[in-house]
């Protein structure tokens, strides 16, 4: 019953796709105007994926509640959007490099979306998603991977802007029966009294994390929306800056009850399946204990969770290159090109990603990589503008370069301790103040030679 029930879903979510396929470049991208209600189902559904949902039960059963550095600095970024919201509701472009184009102009609008392009990479949850269908059809992680992979591609490619949201709507609920299922069922049932008996290690959020650790999660995350092209897509077709900031508010309140459960399932298999070899199958094994019906609503939620973030982040980089890199080369070229090509990076991302997903088998370190590369070359400039002081576009671009390949790299090399991302972070903030210091100084000796 469990197979068929995943079988079906992923077909319908295939449906959909067809269903909602995008005529015009403009339609892929921005899709429909949205209230309030739509607004919160996407944004929930676009953030709370594999990596918020199994990460957060694998981060719970491994450091306890010091999974708080990976949830509050998200609530708090949130908020903190709030304060610039003007800006961005207000703004009718299409993607947020498009956004920082109108500021920093073509050249680095195209740059910070091939940057985004790693944002946008999911192997976080074609991971999940392949060890969910691994344990359920009992066939290697791999092959599973790629299954999942393949499913997730499909209805991304044929519909664009829309039949993401559409399933985030479908999603969103799932996901919420799903959570909420388990929840009851861990409190309902007197066997799971284990659950609560957690070594008081795990309930100090200090114990099981350095500083640098709590520090990276921090940064990474207050930042994140912040810095998130798809929640800039959103906010964009949103139908007005009010509908947009009660958004926000309802989906912090949403992500925060997510998390009460998270946190609870996570304690509930560090008590049930202690010394798990493979921590982001604890809330799978979890789900394999309910009973049949349940179980199969398990699969589904699961499988909601892990689709919905793919679908949003695959869309927002695919779109993002064909209208800000392909558009800004060959600002010639016929919409219907534009449109085929968004189709072909949404299988190249998943191509990628499945990649990725292959080496880093992990869910949490692989969504670090993709944030750290990201966050180090587009924070700067992106701040600067919302604050409303803007750089010049060459100091902006050189900024982005200068983060984006220091953190990269060292994130390879790795030669010392300091994490990848205060490294990129500091060579994007030095090449601002680096570039702003010999400009001023070449204004000043103009002025004097003048005189």
């Amino acid at each position: 019953m469990a197979k068929a029930t995943l079988l079906l879903y992923l077909a319908v979510g295939m449906a959909i796709g067809i269903r909602a396929k995008a005529t015009t470049l403009e339609k892929f991208i921005r899709g429909d105007m949205l209230g309030t209600r739509a607004l919160v189902a996407t944004i929930v559904s676009t953030f709370y994926g594999a990596s918020a949902v199994l990460g957060g039960v694998s981060l719970t059963y491994q450091i306890g509640l010091g999974v708080i550095w990976f949830m509050v600095p998200f609530y708090l970024g949130n908020i903190a959007v709030l304060l610039l919201l003007r800006e961005i509701a207000d703004s009718d472009r299409f993607t947020l490099p498009d956004f920082l184009g109108d500021f920093y102009g073509g050249k680095f609008a195209a740059a910070s979306s091939m940057l985004l392009a790693t944002l946008c990479l999911v192997p976080e949850e074609i991971i999940a998603g392949g060890k969910v269908l691994s344990a359920l059809a009992l066939i290697p992680v791999e092959l599973a991977m790629g299954i999942v992979a393949f499913a997730l591609v499909v209805p991304v490619a044929m519909g664009g802007m829309k039949a993401d949201v559409i399933t985030d709507i479908v999603q969103f609920a799932l996901m919420l029966l799903m959570l909420i299922m388990v929840m009851l069922f861990i409190l309902t049932r007197s066997r799971w009294g284990i659950a609560f008996s957690v070594p008081d290690k795990y309930l100090n959020p200090l114990s099981h994390m350095s500083v640098q650790e709590m520090a990276v999660f921090f940064t990474l995350l207050f930042f994140l929306p912040i810095t998130s092209a798809p929640l800039y897509q959103r906010l964009f077709i949103s139908e007005s800056e009010v509908s947009a900031r009660r958004s926000i508010w309802y989906s912090v309140a949403v992500w925060m009850a997510v998390d009460s459960i998270v946190v609870l399932c996570g304690f509930a298999a560090l008590g049930l399946f202690p010394g798990l070899a493979d921590p982001d199958t604890a809330l799978i094994l979890l789900g394999m204990t309910l009973p049949p019906v349940g179980r199969s609503i398990f699969l589904v939620g699961l499988l909601a969770v892990i689709t919905s973030t793919v679908n949003s982040f695959l869309h927002c980089g695919a779109s993002s290159l064909a209208y800000d890199v392909f558009g800004h080369f060959r600002p010639a070229a016929p919409e219907r090109r534009l449109l085929a090509l968004s189709r072909l990076f949404v299988v190249l991302l998943g191509l990628v990603s499945l990649i990725l997903a292959m080496w880093f088998q992990m869910i949490v370190p692989a969504l670090l990589f993709t944030l750290t590369v990201w966050t180090s070359g587009i924070l700067i400039p992106t701040l600067l503008v919302l604050t409303g002081k803007k750089l010049r576009p060459d100091t902006a671009l050189y900024s982005l370069l200068a983060g984006t390949l220091s953190s990269l790299v060292w994130k390879i090399v790795q030669p010392l301790s300091v994490d990848a991302l205060f490294v990129g972070l500091g060579a994007s903030s030095l090449t601002v103040v680096a570039s702003e210091t010999v400009r001023a100084h070449r204004q000043r000796k103009d002025e004097a030679n003048a005189c």
